[in-house]
C-alpha cells in the first residue's frame, strides 16, 4: 500500500523582504519564537510557500506554480523547501506542535521572566539603564493627586521615552504597591488574555507578580489563567512598564501583568474563547480584585496607537498630510476612552481599526471596563515615522484620576 504524499501547510509567520548583493529575499520571522531563527528564501521560493496551504501536495504545488509563472518548479526543489520549512518549525504539523511544547515547558520551568530588550530596548548595564529613565522623568515635573490608572506607550524607549516619562511622572506620589499591568499580546495565540506568575527581572532588579491577587482573579472567573503564560516570554508591552517601576518605586511595588489580544469586533464574535461574554466575565472579576484594593492599586495600560505604512501592510508610506490625519484620529480615540465612553470608543474603532491597525485597542478596551466611571486626560501624544515616511505609530500618555 502506498503512503499518500503528505500536503505541507505553513504556519503562521511574518515575511520581512530585504535584499543582500542585489538579490530579493524574504526572512520568514516567527513571533511565536518556536523556531531559533528565521528561514531567508528567495522570492521563487517565497511564492511556492504561498501554495503550502494544507490541500496541494508537492505535484499539486509545482503545478500551481507552472500555471502561474509558465514554468514549472522541479519537484525535487520543493521537497528540499520543505524539508527546511519543517526543520525550522514552519510547518503546521506534528514536528512542530512538539516543538511548541517543548518550547512552553521550558519557559514554565524558568524561576523568573528574564528581561527580553535587555541590551537591545534598552541598556543591560543598570547604571546606564538609570541614566536613560532619568533623561525621561522630570526631576522636579509635575506630577499631580496620585491617579486611578495610566496609560503610557510600549514603543521603543528611543521613540517614546518622554512620553514614557511623562505617564509615569504621576505616578510619584503614588501610594499604590499594586500596579495592574494591562498590555498587548502581540504573539498572544489561542485565547484573549494571558497572565503570568513569574517576577519580571531586568538590570534594575525584580518586580515581584501579587500572587495573591491573581489567585483571587482566578477563582473569580472560574478557569484556569496560566494556559498562554509563554506569550509573556518574548512580550515588550508590560517589561518597559516594570522597568520604570522598578525605577520610580524600587523595592515598593508588586505587579499583576496581563496581556489582552481580540479585535475591535469581540462583541459581534461567537466562538469558544473570543466573545464579549466571556471578556466581560474576565474583566468583571478583575475589577472585583482592584476594587477590594481601594487606594493600594493602580492600573498601566501600556499601549501604542495607530501603525500604518509599509511595515504594517499598506502599499505606501504617510504623507505629511496623512501624519496629521493619523494624529487627529488617534485622538479622537483617544478622547471616547478620556471621557470614559466605551460605546463610542467600539464604534470608533470598527470604522477606523481596519485602516489603522490601533494594537491598543483591547488593553484600552479592558481598562474602560474598570474605570467604574472615571474619567481621564490626554497628557501628550506623539508618534515614530520611520524611514522616509515608509511608516508610523502613535502613542500616548494619559491619566485618570481616582
Amino acid at each position: 500500500m502506498t503512503t499518500p504524499e503528505p500536503k505541507p501547510r505553513v504556519r503562521f509567520f511574518e515575511p520581512v523582504p530585504f535584499e543582500h548583493e542585489g538579490q530579493r529575499y524574504v526572512n520568514l520571522r516567527d513571533p511565536f519564537h518556536y523556531a531559533a531563527e528565521g528561514l531567508s528564501v528567495s522570492l521563487p521560493a517565497f511564492m511556492l510557500i504561498t501554495y503550502m496551504d494544507g490541500s496541494r501536495t508537492v505535484e499539486d504545488i509545482c503545478a500551481a506554480f507552472g500555471e502561474e509563472c509558465g514554468s514549472a518548479a522541479p519537484a525535487e526543489a520543493v521537497r528540499r523547501l520543505v524539508r527546511d520549512l519543517d526543520s525550522n518549525h514552519l510547518l503546521d504539523n506534528e514536528n512542530y506542535k512538539l516543538q511548541k511544547q517543548k518550547v512552553c515547558a521550558a519557559f514554565a520551568a524558568e524561576p523568573v521572566r528574564a528581561a527580553a530588550l535587555a541590551g537591545g530596548g534598552y541598556p543591560d548595564d543598570p547604571a546606564a539603564v538609570h541614566a536613560v529613565l532619568e533623561r525621561f522623568i522630570p526631576a522636579n515635573g509635575e506630577s499631580g493627586p496620585a491617579p486611578f490608572a495610566i496609560v503610557a506607550p510600549h514603543i521603543d524607549l528611543r521613540a517614546g521615552g518622554p512620553v514614557f516619562g511623562a505617564a509615569f511622572a504621576r505616578l510619584q506620589n503614588s501610594a499604590a504597591e499594586t500596579f495592574v499591568i494591562l498590555g498587548i499580546g502581540h504573539s498572544l495565540e489561542e485565547d484573549f488574555f494571558a497572565c503570568i506568575d513569574k517576577d519580571f527581572e531586568t538590570p534594575l532588579g525584580v518586580s515581584p507578580v501579587n500572587r495573591e491577587f491573581l489567585a483571587a482573579l482566578e477563582k473569580d472567573f472560574g478557569e484556569p489563567v496560566y494556559r498562554q503564560m509563554y506569550a509573556h516570554k518574548h512580550e515588550h508591552s508590560v517589561e518597559f512598564q516594570a522597568l520604570f517601576l522598578q525605577k520610580l518605586l524600587p523595592n515598593r511595588h508588586r505587579i499583576v501583568p496581563i496581556l489582552f489580544s481580540f479585535p475591535e469586533v469581540i462583541e459581534e464574535l461567537e466562538h469558544p474563547a473570543y466573545n464579549r461574554q466571556r471578556v466581560d466575565r474576565f474583566t468583571a472579576a478583575l475589577k472585583k480584585q482592584i476594587d477590594a484594593l481601594g487606594d493600594n492599586v493602580c492600573i498601566i495600560a501600556g499601549i501604542d496607537m495607530s501603525h500604518v505604512g509599509k511595515r504594517f501592510g499598506h502599499e505606501e508610506g504617510v504623507t505629511d498630510k496623512r501624519l496629521a490625519e493619523i494624529e487627529h484620529e488617534d485622538r479622537a480615540a483617544l478622547a471616547f476612552v478620556a471621557a470614559g465612553d466605551k460605546r463610542g470608543f467600539v464604534e470608533y474603532m470598527k470604522e477606523l481599526n481596519p485602516r489603522n491597525h490601533i494594537c491598543g485597542f483591547p488593553a484600552l478596551y479592558t481598562l474602560l471596563g474598570l474605570l467604574g466611571g472615571r474619567t481621564g486626560e490626554l497628557i501628550e501624544y506623539g508618534q515614530s515615522v520611520e524611514g522616509d515616511h515608509d511608516a508610523v505609530v502613535g502613542f500616548a500618555a494619559m491619566s485618570f484620576s481616582r
